[in-house]
């Protein structure tokens, strides 16, 4: 449907829609395992289906499959329940989308652990395989953050990619144990900062990032459910955040930052503020609500397996689908996706990278605080930006 639209065109649409829209080192078993048995009618009803009728389509799914089949937690190394009493927390940002290299949320990331290099990758010739593996960066350290201390933070740069990027973020948790995780993406190129209240259970028929891989919807259906067995209930599923602080806090350092220049503009008129955006909203129903729906539905059900990644059609004797379990219980753990201006860039993104570390500060505390500061499942009662389907 898109296969013409390609370069900055595309990014203007990704940063549009994405705003509307094994074993491991703590002894858990790894959320995923593959399943390759069938044929043409190899398929399961709790599964988002990606088209891959095409010989590219194919050749990219499979190593998008190998990839999230292999990939092993990297963060927390050494470290066991009680080898430390630091807060640990998981950070999210993107990384490429197709031929634009640079991702404000990958960049502002990468740099909140020391060391860690956000993953600069060029996009491959027409129909070859766009490899995730390299478009993906993952480290952790320990940092001190004012009020807080010393905190244990996973930092991920995250492939733009179906189903694929969500995987890799629940290894972490299962690995982990995070007490927060802050998903980011980019929006608008100026405008506040969206604290999302929710997510949403469909996915927008379009793209992901290799420019391969396009989910398929029901017949008749605008949209792909994303987990197809949840509830109706769960259709539109709230985040965990306790939005208050964590508004109060971003709000803060926006302002203690607002004066920081980037080519002649102040950091406070790209990031001009924090909202609460309300949720569903059809434009919100791309690869950033795809991850966010994902990961919130696994901490929100322990035990319970997704069947992700599956292949439309299914091919005999080959890996056509992901199925994806999280045994550590994570339901009370915080959680929630923010959605950033795009044009943030140079010095810009130092000032990002301290308002996040605000924003995680003032959750960790409040969840030690507890009370009237713990964190709650998001409502559109708190909404600032509208549910009404609106684009920005």
């Amino acid at each position: 449907m898109l296969a013409g639209v390609v370069g900055s065109k595309r990014w203007s649409l990704f940063a549009a829609v994405c705003a509307a829209a094994a074993l491991t080192s703590c002894g858990e078993a790894d959320p995923s395992e593959s399943e390759t048995t069938g044929g043409a009618s190899d398929t399961v009803e709790d599964a988002i289906r990606i088209l891959t009728s095409t010989p590219e389509a194919r050749a990219q799914y499979d190593a998008n499959v190998r990839f999230a089949l292999n990939y092993r937690a990297r963060c927390g190394a050494g470290l066991t329940a009680s080898a430390t009493r630091r807060p640990r927390v998981i950070v999210t940002g993107f990384g490429r989308f197709l031929s634009n290299p640079t991702n404000a949320t990958g960049l502002m990331v990468a740099g909140l652990v020391p060391g860690m290099r956000y993953p600069v990758t060029a996009r491959p010739a027409a129909g070859q395989v766009d490899d995730p593996a390299p478009q993906t960066a993952v480290a952790s350290a320990t940092v001190m953050l004012e009020g807080v201390g010393a905190v244990d933070v996973c930092a991920m740069v995250l492939p733009v990619y179906w189903d694929l990027a969500a995987i890799l973020v629940l290894k972490e948790v299962q690995a982990f144990g995070p007490d927060f995780v802050l998903m980011n993406g980019i929006a608008g190129a100026r405008q506040d900062l969206w604290l999302e209240l929710g997510s949403v259970n469909r996915a927008l028929v379009l793209p992901d990032g290799s420019d391969a891989l396009v989910p398929a919807p029901p017949s008749g259906q605008r949209f792909a459910p994303i987990v197809p067995s949840a509830i109706a209930s769960e259709t539109a599923l709230g985040l965990r955040l306790s939005y208050a602080n964590v508004q109060r806090a971003a709000r803060a350092a926006i302002d203690a930052n607002g004066s920081v220049l980037e080519d002649g503009a102040r950091f406070d008129s790209v990031a001009q503020g924090a909202l609460r955006a309300g949720f569903p909203r059809d434009s919100n129903t791309y690869l950033c609500n795809n991850t966010t729906y994902v990961v919130n539905y696994a901490m929100a059900h322990p035990n319970a397996t997704l069947t992700l990644m599956q292949a439309s059609p299914a091919l005999a004797g080959r890996v056509n689908r992901v199925g994806v379990k999280l045994t550590r219980d994570a339901r009370a753990v915080p959680r929630v996706f923010t959605h950033w201006p795009s044009a943030l860039t140079g010095a810009h993104l130092d000032a990002g990278r301290s308002v996040m570390r605000a924003m995680i500060a003032a959750q960790l505390l409040a969840s030690r605080e507890g009370g009237a500061s713990a964190p709650v499942l998001g409502s559109n009662a708190d909404a600032e930006i509208s549910a009404s389907g609106d684009w920005f």
